[in-house]
């Protein structure tokens, strides 16, 4: 009887730590949970923050152009070209960047975010020594104004580009793909030249060796991807098969397009487009515009590709030498001086046409006369002003970031008529 009586006191004691251990099992589960619960729902809301944030950015960023747009009509009518230089004709949103972090920085101290520790040696004393001097020059009463603005938590920055300072992918849509009356070459075949000439900078060499494509290949697959024929169109000008069969030998799911890219990145579908050189030179082609460059903001190596589309369009110039460092750094030059002689549109692309014969007829040795006969006009290869706009914005609250990429046309008057043609939120 005793031994019944103890096995039964050792079973309910076991079912007691049994029920124990279960119970705190159980608490244990639901404090966990909970706490994975409250970090996804904090999470959520700091993403819903700094995505509004970045929303605001956006907003700052279209006032900007806006302002932009009145600011070059004063400068024009006040003829302030002439004090600002080349200066003039970065847009307001290049001139001004935006970004709360460094607001913060200078006028309620602190380093600027996300910056702590990475700047080192001279570039890190550089960097200070800007900072420090940006904050003696701030009075009270911006500081207190920048403190009565910046009363909310995270922050966020935006960041304005031209697209009309990059090579047009999109360029050899609409082109004539037949040679001229004259004998010259077709628009197609001289906007395939001009693309050949750029990624064959001594610059990109090396891209092409790692991905082992050659950039002739590349610029006749993107032309054949774009125009509305249905046959490859040789460097020449002359057929040269399907397009079709190339893709079809590659065994992918998907035909040519014969039409426009929808977005910069569907070029990786193009026979020959590979990361190993196009996500480097990303930043140098746009889809948008028409095909003109914008060319007193554009950079070096676009800039030195539409001097040699120009002498390629126009053979009875001078012999010239433009694989010569130094005759290039001339040229180049001359455009960047009338880009700052303070005129703008009409006037300043004939002020840089003018500089550009002038300065290929100095290097010839001439007047410039045989330069100012030519038949392509170097003036229809460029733009003086800004319509579309890639913005890259930013906010951040905490450890969580939320970025938007749009892209605007601002081409309008009215900023309620801008069109928005790419928005991508990640």
């Amino acid at each position: 009887m005793k031994r019944l009586l103890k096995n039964r006191r050792g079973v309910a004691l076991m079912l007691v730590l049994s029920a124990i251990t279960l119970l705190t099992m159980t608490g244990v589960e639901f404090a966990y949970n909970t706490s994975v619960y409250y970090n996804l729902a904090q999470n959520e809301a700091d993403r819903l923050k700094a995505y509004y944030l970045a929303k605001s950015a956006y907003n700052f960023m279209r006032l900007e152009l806006k302002f932009d747009r009145v600011f070059r009509q004063v400068v024009q009518s006040q003829n302030l070209g002439q004090f600002l230089g080349a200066n003039a004709q970065l847009p307001l949103c290049q001139q001004f960047p935006l970004s709360t972090g460094l607001i913060r920085a200078v006028f309620m101290g602190g380093a600027i975010p996300g910056m702590e520790g990475l700047m080192g040696g001279e570039e890190g004393e550089e960097a200070d020594e800007a900072l420090e001097d940006m904050r003696k020059d701030a009075s009270i009463s911006q500081e207190k104004q920048a403190e009565e603005f910046l009363q909310f938590e995270g922050d966020f920055d935006g960041e304005c580009v031209d697209e009309g300072t990059k090579v047009d992918l999109n360029g050899f849509a609409g082109l004539q793909t037949t040679a001229t009356t004259e004998g010259q070459p077709s628009p197609y075949a001289q906007y395939k030249q001009f693309l050949y000439r750029f990624l064959s900078d001594p610059k990109f060499e090396l891209l092409f060796d790692r991905a082992d494509v050659r950039p002739l290949e590349v610029v006749t697959n993107i032309g054949d991807w774009i125009d509305q024929n249905v046959e490859v169109n040789d460097y020449e000008g002359g057929a040269a098969g399907v397009e079709v069969a190339r893709y079809q030998q590659m065994e992918v799911p998907y035909e040519v397009k014969n039409g426009k890219l929808t977005t910069l990145l569907e070029a990786y579908l193009i026979d020959g487009v590979v990361d190993e050189w196009f996500a480097p030179l990303l930043d140098y082609f746009t889809i948008y515009g028409d095909g003109k460059i914008n060319i007193c903001t554009a950079s070096e190596e676009v800039v030195q590709s539409l001097i040699r589309r120009y002498v390629d369009a126009n053979p009875q110039l001078p012999p010239l030498r433009l694989e010569d460092p130094d005759e290039m750094a001339r040229l180049t030059s001359a455009i960047a001086e009338a880009c700052a002689s303070g005129k703008s549109g009409d006037d300043l692309k004939q002020e840089v046409s003018q500089a550009l014969a002038t300065a290929i007829g100095t290097l010839a040795g001439e007047a410039g006369g045989e330069a100012g006969e030519s038949q392509a006009d170097f003036g229809s290869y460029i733009r003086t002003e800004s319509s579309v706009f890639m913005l890259k914005l930013a906010g951040q609250v905490g450890d969580i970031t939320v970025r938007i990429k749009t892209v605007l046309d601002v081409s309008e008057a009215d900023p309620k008529k801008w069109k928005m043609l790419y928005w991508r939120s990640y």
